[in-house]
This record gives structure tokens, C-alpha cells and sequence, in this order.
């Protein structure tokens, strides 16, 4: 049996997964949707198990935190963010999460800690990723990475680019405009008045959130 899994999408549903998930048996979207056309076109594949991330806002609202299925034998436990986990997670085997963008696999005390990593739109530099997971009995199951090359697909952003969208949230809030925004921290005052106002326009958006509306 074989299961796609991917997560922080943000909004945008790469070809790549797409075509790599063809045969796969069920699909499971941690979270950070951000569009609900994503889990649409991923339904046309195959059945979805989603939950809600912290950029899904109001057309997620009756989407779950977290889901537990059950495959062969193995049960499945999905959380976007897995610093929320309140559940009891007796009987689990595996803890899909997302959140973090980071491609991560450990098993602690025989708990399997799977985190697909982002294929959305993400920071510069940052990889790319989502995963297959092939199962084939109770305890019996492997996971298999997968890497798009993004190169040249991805608009161009300074590599610190979280950390000046917070800086420019920061000068918003203090009643700069984005010319003296851009001029501070030295970014074209295109940038800037694309961050000023994505920020003004989204009350409660955070850094990724903008992030992924100006890629």
C-alpha cells in the first residue's frame, strides 16, 4: 500500500507531486493548505486525510487539528504543529506532522516522528520535499523521500527574507510607510510595499503567511 505525504503547500500544488503521487493508495496533507483548490485536485488522485494548519484561517475552519487512520495494522496519528500534541498517543505507530519545513525521520522508543518537509512555496535556498510511504504489514513500512528541484521555479527573495518581512511588520506597526521601510532596510520599495501590504490587508497573517502570499 502506498501513501503520499506532503505538507505546507501554502497555496501552491507543484507538478511534481502531482505527478508523483499517480498510484498511490490514499494521500495525507498535514496542513498549511492555504487554498482549498489543493485538497481538490489532490482528491482527483486519491482519498485525503488533511488537517488544519496554522495559515488555514476561515475556509478551513471546519477542517480537524489533528486525524488518526488506521493502514495494515498501522496507526496513524496527523497534526500540523506536533508541539500541540494534547492526544494520548497509546496504539500509535507512526506521528505525521508538518509546520517546521523540514524534512525530519526518528524513531524515539520505537514511536515513529515523520515530517515530510515543505513542497509549497517556501524560503529561498530551502528544500523542497514530500514523501511516499510504503506500507506492507503491521510494523512493516518505509518511507521514501523526495526532492524537487526548484532552482529556477521560485521567484527570487533575499535569503533573509523572514527575517526582514518581521522587521518591516515591526516598522508597520511604528507608522512607517514602505519607502522609508525599503530605504531602512534596504530592500527595493517594490518588496516593501508588497510586505506593507499583505501585513495591512490580512489582519493576524504571520511571517510565513506573508511569505507565501509575495512568492
Amino acid at each position: 500500500m502506498l501513501i503520499g505525504i506532503l505538507s505546507d503547500t501554502h497555496g501552491l500544488l507543484r507538478q511534481e507531486v502531482i505527478d508523483g503521487f499517480k498510484g498511490v493508495d490514499h494521500i495525507i496533507h498535514t496542513g498549511d493548505i492555504d487554498n482549498k483548490s489543493v485538497i481538490d485536485r489532490l482528491k482527483e488522485i486519491a482519498p485525503v486525510t488533511v488537517v488544519r494548519g496554522n495559515a488555514d484561517k476561515e475556509w478551513a475552519e471546519n477542517l480537524p487539528e489533528t486525524a488518526i487512520e488506521e493502514f495494515l495494522g498501522n496507526k496513524i496519528y496527523v497534526i500540523h504543529n506536533k508541539g500541540k500534541i494534547n492526544d494520548d498517543l497509546a496504539g500509535i505507530s507512526i506521528i505525521i506532522y508538518g509546520h517546521s519545513h523540514k524534512y525530519s525521520l526518528a524513531d524515539k522508543d520505537g514511536l515513529i516522528w515523520f515530517n515530510p518537509g515543505c513542497c509549497g512555496k517556501r524560503k529561498p535556498d530551502q528544500e523542497v520535499s514530500f514523501a511516499i510511504l510504503e506500507i506492507s504489514g503491521p510494523g512493516e513500512f518505509e518511507f521514501r523521500k523526495r526532492v524537487i528541484d526548484s532552482t529556477n521555479q521560485d521567484s527570487k527573495l533575499p535569503k533573509d527574507i523572514d527575517k526582514i518581512i518581521s522587521k518591516a511588520m515591526d516598522l508597520t506597526d511604528r507608522g512607517k510607510n514602505h519607502k522609508e521601510i525599503a530605504k531602512k532596510l534596504k530592500i527595493s520599495e517594490e518588496l516593501a510595499e508588497r510586505i506593507c501590504r499583505m501585513y495591512l490587508t490580512h489582519p493576524g497573517v504571520d511571517v510565513a503567511g506573508i511569505l507565501q502570499r509575495i512568492s
